[in-house]
């Protein structure tokens, strides 16, 4: 909304400057704003019923520190209901009694439903991939029950026959055969025609997605970025954007696009990529971010993500996918993606009201993105039920999935149920009691306050590098009422820790939260790599001093950078080389000084493409002090991704140092072919 101010002075001016950045409910009143439909519908039940017990009366809840907004998106990605029904599966409320799961959900506060669509998720004799066999007709089945439920319809175009993520995102069958130039204008169509199936439903859509988790392109291999050639790319990324968005227009002209990512809390990762659609005029609604707690970063990592990109390109922001596990239990028909080890990395304890805090402390963060531009959340597959036949993908949908192609089906077998244990209803079907947080996040529930428990161990072990300054962590994790995970301050014995300023394993005991005996086991070490794990490299990917990139081919391209994303050893960033299209080489080093004499050992990680995939001509770690340089070639040792697992170790030992030497250049040296890949991360030079 345009204001024309005729006031003279600059109090008043300011007061209307602000009246129209937000209307009395807390939106943007240049936003946009979802309307909801707000009459009642009648409850259907079925014959069944569940006697199973879950904490409805004990749950607790906290409320948003600020309020959401009026049209905040309550919603779930419901997609695989209609599978789970057809293979028999059942919902039931909370009181037990059977009845439409769009219902239970919407009585529950979840007033918004997605639904990922792909063009043909068959082979050409109807044989299905899996995962929910999302066609266009069962996913017009699912929104009219969803607008039965008076929800609103979001339809996310993955624009593929089957899973399209960041690392996938494979062009339809049907449109393999046609040039890149003819893409666009079948994203057009395809949008337009399938959203027209919609309206002729009797279905108002009240936003897509163009694409999902886009972070590296769409429609591959045309639409898949050469991060070596960014603009060629985004100039065609922004084509079939503007061409899906214009598609949705021609049906639904009041409908809002979402331009989703994966990777929620890596904030340069969405600047760039927006700050790419913002110079080519891309003119889509919404930015979308998933968000796993376990796989993205912390919460506060995701609040400057958010913060940031909607402050910077003026859109609002929505969480479309969320989900945190509620059990650690299976069944034969699982492979269950979330694990016990995913507690200590998302920050939540696995149980109904640990998942419950969850998905809090997510709406809590996105009520707190300035000018009120939090918008939504979307919690992913909250019931999807682990029956036989309740697959990921079928064999057949394996092989479309990470070939390409439905050609290669005796390489696999069918998957199983990944995500039941992460569901917001039991393995039978009852809702649970975390169900209820989207009802109650805006007032609270038995809002308590938020108390420790407990410590998360008894101990801890930790590794304390003196000659960084390093010294015993200030904080200890302990568990709280909410089955959350917290630091809280911890006290360490001052005898004891005075021994931590010397190289040897200290026992040291303290008092957490003020009132917990806690020990570290202390393990001090001198290692004179400066940031040896890349943690103090700033935000972008460019390296900075202490590591030094010495040389690189192809000059001025994007060959050796830095990386945080899901390749870590440790941490949150690593070292990474690549390049798409051109042999590359690279060398990236450190001068190290103030050596004391003696003998030392150099270690560091790396993993990379296996040979024989795409071979490195040379992939080696070296040291050189005094006239001596050491290596160690790896070019031979790496054999594919897989974390941590597949990080080798790089180890250089009997570095003696005398007297007449005080420095020394440790660094990582690699020449390999076009679409090679290596990561590289925790290095040590430590005296033994």
């Amino acid at each position: 909304m345009k204001k024309i101010f005729r006031y003279t002075s600059i109090a008043v001016f300011a007061l209307s400057l602000i009246s129209s950045l937000t209307s009395c409910d807390g939106t943007p009143e240049n936003d946009l704003k979802f309307t909801y439909d707000t009459s009642n519908f009648t409850d259907t039940y079925g014959s069944g019923t569940n006697s199973e017990a879950h904490p409805y009366e004990t749950i607790m809840v906290q409320p948003t520190e600020n309020p959401l907004r009026d049209d905040f998106a309550m919603g779930v990605d419901a997609s695989m209901v209609a599978e789970i029904e057809a293979l028999g599966g059942k919902y039931y409320n909370q009181a037990g009694q059977e009845q439409d799961v769009f219902q239970i959900m919407a009585r529950n506060g979840v007033n918004f439903f997605r639904v990922r669509l792909w063009n043909k998720p068959t082979d050409k004799y109807g044989q299905k991939y899996g995962g929910g066999n999302n066609n266009l007709d069962r996913d017009i089945a699912m929104a009219l029950r969803a607008k039965a439920a008076k929800m609103n319809v979001m339809v996310d175009y993955h624009y593929s026959d089957f899973w399209a993520d960041p690392d996938t995102q494979w062009i339809p069958k049907e449109w393999a055969a046609k040039n890149k130039d003819e893409i666009p204008a079948l994203v057009q169509s395809y949008t337009s025609q399938t959203l027209q199936a919609f309206k002729d439903a009797g279905i108002t859509v009240d936003a897509i997605q163009v694409g999902n988790e886009i972070n590296n392109g769409m429609i591959f291999p045309y639409g898949k970025i050469d991060w070596n050639g960014m603009d060629a790319s985004f100039d065609y990324i922004a084509e079939i954007l503007k061409a899906g968005i214009t598609g949705m227009k021609e049906v639904f002209p009041n409908c809002y696009s979402v331009i989703h990512l994966a990777n929620g809390g890596n904030k340069e990762e969405f600047r760039v990529f927006f700050q790419h659609l913002e110079d080519r005029s891309v003119n889509y609604d919404i930015i979308g971010a998933s968000y796993y707690p376990y796989f993205h970063g912390t919460l506060e990592q995701l609040q400057d993500n958010l913060d940031n990109v909607s402050t910077t390109f003026r859109k609002p922001v929505m969480v479309m996918e969320m989900s945190y596990g509620y059990t650690l239990d299976s069944n034969e028909f699982t492979a269950n993606q979330y694990a016990a080890a995913d507690e200590d990395i998302g920050g939540f304890i696995t149980s109904e009201q640990g998942q419950a805090t969850a998905i809090r402390d997510v709406l809590n963060v996105l009520s707190k993105v300035p000018e009120s531009r939090g918008l939504g959340i979307f919690y992913w597959e909250p019931a999807w039920l682990p029956l036989e036949g309740a697959n990921w993908a079928t064999a057949l949908g394996q092989s479309m999935k990470y070939e390409g192609d439905d050609m290669h089906k005796s390489n696999y077998s069918d998957g199983l149920a990944t995500w039941s244990n992460q569901g917001l209803f039991s393995f039978t079907g009852k809702a649970l009691a975390s169900l209820k947080t989207f009802q109650y996040a805006r007032s609270g529930f038995n809002a308590d306050a938020e108390i420790s428990t407990g410590p998360r161990g008894a101990s801890i072990d930790v590794t304390i590098n003196l000659a960084a300054g390093e010294t015993l962590p200030e904080t200890y994790d302990c568990e709280t009422n909410y089955d959350a995970i917290r630091p809280r301050k911890v006290v360490w014995n001052s005898e004891e820790a005075a021994q931590c300023t010397a190289v040897g394993q200290y026992v040291v005991h303290g008092i957490a939260d003020g009132q917990y005996n806690v020990v570290c086991n202390a393990r001090c070490i001198e290692n004179y790599v400066v940031d040896p794990s890349f943690e103090n490299q700033g935000e972008t990917d460019v390296i900075k001093t202490p590591w030094i990139v010495e040389s690189q081919s192809p000059e001025g391209e994007k060959v050796i950078k830095l990386d945080r994303k899901k390749d870590v050893r440790s941490g949150t960033t690593d070292l990474n080389w690549y390049h798409s299209n051109q042999d590359f080489s690279f060398k990236v080093k450190q001068n190290i000084s103030g050596l004391k004499p003696g003998t030392y050992t150099l270690e560091t990680y790396i993993m990379a493409i296996a040979p024989n995939s795409k071979v490195h001509n040379e992939l080696y770690v070296y040291i050189t002090y005094g006239s001596v340089t050491k290596t160690v070639d790896m070019k031979n040792i790496i054999d594919g991704w897989g974390v941590p697992d597949h990080y080798k170790l790089a180890q250089i030992t009997e570095i003696v140092i005398d007297s007449s030497i005080t420095t020394c250049e440790i660094g990582i040296v690699g020449s390999a072919v076009a679409e090679a890949w290596g990561h590289n991360d925790d290095w040590s030079l430590i005296k033994v």
